[in-house]
C-alpha cells in the first residue's frame, strides 16, 4: 500500500472515531456511568485488574485518580473492596450491580453500532471484523483480539 493509501486510511478513521465516540456516548448514558466509569468496571472484572496499582496501569492513570475512579465506584454501590490474602492488601471486585450496568452499556453500544452499519454488505461486514480485530490486536484492549478471524 502505498503512503498515500495510508493517510488516506487515517483520514477517514480519525473522521470516523468523534462521530462513533458520541453515538456510543449514549449508550453509556442509558446506564448512568461515565464512559471511564464503565471502562474501569470492565478492567477490573473482565481483566482481573484486581488493585488499584494494576488498574492505574491498565488505565494508564495515575493511582490517585485511580483510587478516586474506583471510589465513586464504590460510593454508587458498583464496586467494592474485600480483604486480600492480609490485612494489609485489598482486593477490587465489582458488584452485580456494577457488572449488569457494564452488561446493560454493552448490548446498548452494540444495538448502536449494528444500526449505524446495517447497509454493510456481508463482505463489508468480514472487513469490518477484520479491521476491529486488527485493531483490538494493535491497540491491546483484550483476548478477542488475538482470535479476530473466528
Amino acid at each position: 500500500m502505498t503512503q498515500l493509501h495510508k493517510s488516506r486510511a487515517l483520514q477517514l478513521l480519525h473522521r470516523v472515531v468523534l462521530p462513533l465516540d458520541r453515538a456510543l456516548q449514549a449508550a453509556d448514558r442509558q446506564t448512568g456511568c461515565s464512559a471511564a466509569q464503565l471502562q474501569a468496571l470492565s478492567v477490573i472484572h473482565y481483566l482481573k485488574a484486581n488493585t488499584i496499582g494494576r488498574l492505574a496501569a491498565h488505565e494508564k492513570i495515575s493511582v490517585p485518580t485511580a483510587s478516586r475512579l474506583f471510589e465513586g465506584l464504590v460510593q454508587r454501590g458498583l464496586a467494592r473492596r474485600v480483604e486480600g490474602r492480609d490485612r494489609r492488601t485489598s482486593v477490587l471486585e465489582v458488584t452485580d450491580e456494577g457488572l449488569e450496568a457494564v452488561e446493560i452499556a454493552c448490548a446498548a453500544r452494540e444495538a448502536i453500532l449494528e444500526n449505524l452499519f446495517k447497509g454493510l454488505s456481508e463482505e463489508e461486514w468480514r472487513g469490518l471484523r477484520a479491521t476491529a480485530g486488527a485493531l483490538a490486536r494493535e491497540l491491546g484492549v483484550g483476548p478477542e483480539a488475538i482470535h479476530a478471524d473466528d
